[in-house]
């Protein structure tokens, strides 16, 4: 069956994986050496997938400059304990196997997670092999947010690839937001950490990781 989309770009975090213990336990980590207060689960998980610097500010209401400070707290938990503090969604590697079965799709990451830890993960989990490139964030700041991971990513293929056929999939609406500044196509997954109010604004919209695959490959 030919796919309608022959460049794939993926999340990471809630769409992949399920990196929410480490994130969670980091960002706690974080708070505590902070002395600020324990928030709890249900607002730090608004934390996962947007850049870390910009929740600290806009969600924890920090100074730009404690907010670095915390960044780095988390960030001393989370590159030696809390990036294992994951798992891979069920079905996720069998259908990363199955799309490098494909000559006719071509599989990227896309993730605000800076781009050293995405890659710890990706060999961690021994999936990198799957993925044709891999676009995140700089741990200096200086790339940030998904709409220009994504615009990274885009401007490294040929002037005239097929924005129509280009796909962006994730869980939260940072994904769907920089998928339509970029000019193409997004999926909202319901199994991450973003609600149905959150992706709504997709153009496509799957519940599970099965139907994830009858989207892109068919089938039953």
């Amino acid at each position: 069956m030919k796919t309608k989309f022959n460049k794939v770009l993926f999340d990471l975090d809630g769409t992949i994986t399920d990196s929410k213990e480490g994130i969670l336990n980091s960002l706690r980590y974080a708070l505590d050496k902070m002395k600020l207060e324990q928030y709890d689960d249900e607002f730090l998980m608004s934390f996962v997938g947007p850049p870390l610097m910009d929740s600290f500010i806009n969600k924890a209401k920090l100074s730009v400059e404690k907010a670095e400070k915390a960044l780095g707290f988390y960030r001393e938990r989370f590159q030696t304990i809390g990036i294992y503090e994951n798992k891979l969604y069920p079905g996720i590697r069998e259908l990363l196997h199955l799309l490098s079965q494909r000559n006719d799709i071509s599989v990227y990451i896309a993730t605000a997670k800076p781009l050293p830890y995405a890659i710890r993960v990706l060999e961690y989990f021994k999936i990198i092999k799957y993925f044709d490139d891999i676009s995140g964030s700089t741990l200096d700041g200086s790339v940030s947010g998904k709409t220009q991971v994504i615009t990274n990513l885009l401007n490294k293929f040929k002037p005239d690839f097929n924005r129509e056929s280009t796909l962006m999939i994730g869980d939260r609406d940072h994904d769907i937001i920089g998928a339509k500044e970029n000019g193409i196509k997004s999926l909202g997954v319901l199994y991450g950490y973003g609600d149905l109010a959150e992706v709504r604004d997709a153009d496509y919209l799957v519940e599970s990781v099965i139907e994830l695959q009858k989207f892109l490959l068919g089938g039953k």
